[in-house]
């Protein structure tokens, strides 16, 4: 499946969108596909490494274990390393701030090993996608942290 990508302005500083990114304990309030989301393992630095995330996402229920990497001062990935339904599940987050403004782009980039039509896949990940990137920009406009 190639990677699906969206972009959103959001009415938020920078800073603002690492803080929610990376507060992954707190996914269940912005992001109603999370039920809960712990921390398993952090670096050296206090930062998260690795998740275990239980997600209900348009009927289907599971648990993922995540890793989490920081490619760059304005990104954090995360990485499926076991869970349901997917052989594969990354995520990229990336902000760049326009002035006032940031630009969020969320990337993933899915195989699921059930039998599902490819464009079926394409639909219900862009609705996730689409769903994500919005929320996260809500978030982060209505607590308009630094």
């Amino acid at each position: 499946m190639p990677v699906l990508s969206k972009t959103v302005e959001v009415d938020a500083p920078a800073a603002a969108l690492l803080s929610i990114v990376s507060d992954f304990e707190r996914y269940p309030e912005w992001n109603e596909g999370v039920k809960g989301c712990w921390v398993l393992a952090r670096y050296d630095d206090g930062r998260a490494s690795q998740l275990r995330l239980d997600m209900s996402i348009q009927g289907f229920e599971g648990t993922y274990i995540t890793a989490v990497y920081y490619p760059a001062a304005n990104q954090i990935q995360t990485v499926m390393q076991q869970g349901e339904f997917f052989s594969k599940q990354d995520q990229l987050f990336s902000w760049v701030e326009t002035g006032p403004t940031t630009l969020l782009t969320v990337d993933i980039d899915v195989e699921v090993t059930m039998p599902v039509p490819p464009p079926m896949v394409k639909m219900l990940l862009g609705n996730v996608l689409d769903q994500l990137a919005d929320n996260l920009k809500k978030r982060a406009e209505e607590l308009g942290v630094a």
